[in-house]
């Protein structure tokens, strides 16, 4: 089978800039120009829409609850949640004509607020900017509508490109103190430890499976005992425990089929309980996939 090549230089980078301010009901989106270099349109769609490059529950709205931290503090928080004002994103595209593939990096940037309620109801806001990177590279096939008919069936595969390897994602605050050393995940068919998101993972070979309905424990190390711990998943959000042993724990049951993101953000406690510290935050995402057994 013949690899496909693409008409320009070897190692040729592109970047294409997306940024997207929310206000309002609805999203204003503004968007660099395509360029005119076969498969880049495609390939900026795949980054933007498939399940292992998204963003996850991290920079959702949704409110969330810190617990009791068994001390005196500034705040006395009820819930905290965030509000995402803009965002950039970056994509670099490395194309490799003689072999076929590309290599693309997407990097993302992310402004708004953290936002506390207290428990006489007073709000505190604070500002925050995240920035974040992943990884991937992709195949090109010139054969694809000879084999495929033209279809998109293998969801790992847009067009002629095909996705061959990904990272992880790794994003964080711009004062940060946070740290994990690695995560642990376990089910009935998976036993992975993470300690480098940014490390390329064949696909699909290397992308964590499970079965529908399968229960999953995430354990996670390095963060301060008093750090506050979430684990997001697709419709599913949930506070980590500290153990008592340095670790934190938590679990969820896989229930949507397809490629998906799991999330752990770690978040310093006095982020949440003291009003003068700021945004203090890391977030470690990692691809899935849910195999439907039907």
């Amino acid at each position: 089978m013949r690899r496909g090549w693409l008409s320009v230089a070897a190692f040729t980078a592109l970047v294409s800039i997306g940024v997207f301010a929310l206000s309002g009901c609805g999203d204003t989106t503004l968007t660099g120009a395509p360029s005119d270099v076969d498969g880049e349109a495609e390939l900026r769609e795949f980054t933007e829409d498939h399940g292992f490059f998204a963003e996850m529950g991290p920079y959702d709205d949704d409110a969330l609850t810190s617990g009791d931290s068994g001390t005196r503090d500034p705040i006395d928080p009820l819930t905290f949640w965030r509000e995402i004002t803009e965002r950039l994103v970056v994509h670099e595209f490395f194309f490799h004509p003689e072999e076929g593939t590309c290599d693309v990096t997407v990097h993302k940037e992310i402004w708004g607020t953290l936002n506390i309620c207290d428990q006489n109801m007073v709000e505190y806001e604070k500002p925050m900017h995240h920035q974040g990177t992943r990884y991937a590279i992709f195949e090109h096939d010139d054969d694809w509508e000879e084999l495929y008919g033209g279809g998109n069936e293998n969801h790992h595969r847009r067009g002629p490109w095909t996705l061959t390897d990904v990272s992880g994602f790794v994003a964080y605050s711009d004062t940060l103190t946070m740290e994990i050393e690695w995560i642990h995940v376990q089910s009935a068919s998976v036993d992975t430890m993470i300690t480098d998101p940014s490390v390329l993972m064949a696909v699909p070979d290397e992308i964590m499976s499970f079965a529908m309905g399968e229960e999953v424990t995430v354990t996670v190390s390095g963060p301060p005992e008093d750090a506050i711990l979430f684990l997001h998943t697709k419709h599913n959000r949930s506070p980590l425990a500290y153990q008592g042993d340095g670790t934190f724990q938590g679990s969820w049951t896989v229930s949507y089929p397809g490629p998906h993101g799991a999330a752990v953000q770690a978040l310093a406690h006095d982020a949440i309980y003291d009003s003068d510290y700021p945004d203090d935050s890391l977030v470690w995402a990692m691809p899935y996939e849910v195999i439907d057994g039907e």
